[in-house]
């Protein structure tokens, strides 16, 4: 089936999955934290630190609720599981903001807003496009997980006007509404998806979950989604307060921060072209390595290039899970890829949670950004190294493009 045509009958599945993406417990929660971090410091008095350990919780919840939502999407449908998890974190959200005014009711909130929200993530709502897709399945996820770095444009000014307007309970209550009003929009998309498709062969090929926990590949491959996770996650989250403290108001700091999104779907679209016409660990080393050398301009001149500086970042911020998934495919085949990939994206996931709260912790610590920002440059730079230590694995390379498989991602 031709490109054009593939995605044309199926426009509805794509605009619910990148909805339904954008306005997401994930994207919520993590676009807007930094925004409202220098708002929380100043009304409750918190830690930089404290505050990002909530999302630590939020990662952790969802390493364990993750494959309980990607069992319920597989039985009862992506579109039912997608739509009630996608209200139901809304309508939490919006009675947190309400009532939070302890910071135990943050950690407690955002530990619930992740169990309820687990339907809301990639997990189940890319789900549908194995069913909607076969041919261009690849495309049409790339184009899905775009929500993602489309909400990190978004969230960060929308968060920061709503608080210049009234106030941080607003703006919290505003992105439950979203998800809210996202709900039966994603439920209309999704109806009548959700099964995988089977490769054109029908033959898994590559080593069973078992046997790949015994290969090296698999470990560096683990090693290099926890240090990307690490050397990016907590930057994301701590952006605005980092270009405050740097002398930026709240909204000009929103506004440099928001450019990460842009330039996110910009890394994945740009990666994804590039893996098609040159070998993966080399396009994996080029695009960490530029995001390591943006977080070194971060800490080398602040905000005089901070811009351009987070656009280099956000590159990487884009393509980090799309590489992962990539390399998992080249390294492993199809035969366990939900069960590899399912554990290679709670490492990261895992990395992209505590991430916050060490940024948090150094900047408690040392009253500045500076030493968060060489080891987040660093942790980056080793991702890249350990991209190099993977191998291609020939015997993958004309399979692995039919064997793209979405189901844990």
């Amino acid at each position: 089936m031709k490109l054009h045509s593939e995605l044309a009958n199926n426009k509805g599945v794509l605009a619910a999955a990148v909805l339904g993406l954008t306005v997401g417990m994930l994207s919520g929660l993590f676009y807007s934290m930094g925004t409202l971090i220098p708002v929380w410091e100043g009304e409750f008095g918190w830690s930089r630190g404290n505050m990002s350990l909530s999302l630590t919780f939020v990662t952790v919840a969802l390493f364990f609720c993750g494959p309980i939502a990607g069992h319920l999407g597989d039985r009862f449908g992506a579109s039912r599981v997608g739509a009630i998890s996608l209200a139901s974190y809304g309508g939490l959200l919006i009675v947190l903001a309400a009532s939070m005014s302890e910071l135990w009711q943050l950690w407690v909130g955002y530990i619930m807003l992740a169990i309820l929200g687990a339907g809301s993530t990639a997990i189940v709502l890319i789900r549908p496009i194995a069913a909607a897709f076969d041919k261009r399945r690849g495309i049409a996820m790339g184009i899905c997980m775009t929500g993602a770095g489309i909400a990190g444009f978004w969230v960060p000014q929308f968060v920061a006007y709503l608080i210049i307007l009234d106030g941080w309970r607003t703006a919290l209550m505003a992105l439950g509404a979203l998800a809210v009003l996202a709900a039966p929009l994603v439920w209309l998309g999704f109806r009548g998806y959700g099964k995988a498709v089977e490769t054109d062969d029908g033959i898994d090929y590559g080593p069973s979950f078992a046997e790949a926990l015994r290969t090296r590949p698999f470990w560096v491959l683990s090693l290099m989604a926890i240090a990307m996770s690490l050397g990016v996650g907590g930057l994301v989250v701590h952006f605005v307060p980092f270009f405050t403290d740097l002398g930026a108001d709240v909204v000009q700091a929103a506004q440099i921060a928001s450019i990460l999104g842009l330039a996110s779907v910009a890394g994945r679209i740009g990666v994804g072209m590039l893996l098609d016409r040159m070998p993966a660990p080399f396009v994996a080393l080029g695009a960490l390595v530029t995001a390591a050398f943006g977080i070194l301009l971060l800490y080398l001149f602040g905000l005089q290039f901070a811009p351009f500086a987070v656009a280099l970042v956000g590159l990487a911020a884009g393509a980090e899970v799309d590489l992962v998934a990539y390399l998992c495919s080249r390294q492993f085949g199809s035969r366990a890829y939900g069960t590899i990939y399912g554990w290679q994206y709670s490492v990261f996931v895992m990395g992209y949670g505590f991430s916050p709260f060490l940024v948090g912790l150094s900047r408690d610590h040392f009253g500045n950004y500076d030493m968060a920002l060489l080891a987040s440059s660093g942790a980056v730079a080793l991702a890249g190294v350990l991209a190099l230590l993977l191998r291609s694995r020939p015997e993958f390379e004309a399979k692995s493009k039919n064997a793209i498989a979405l189901s844990e991602a």
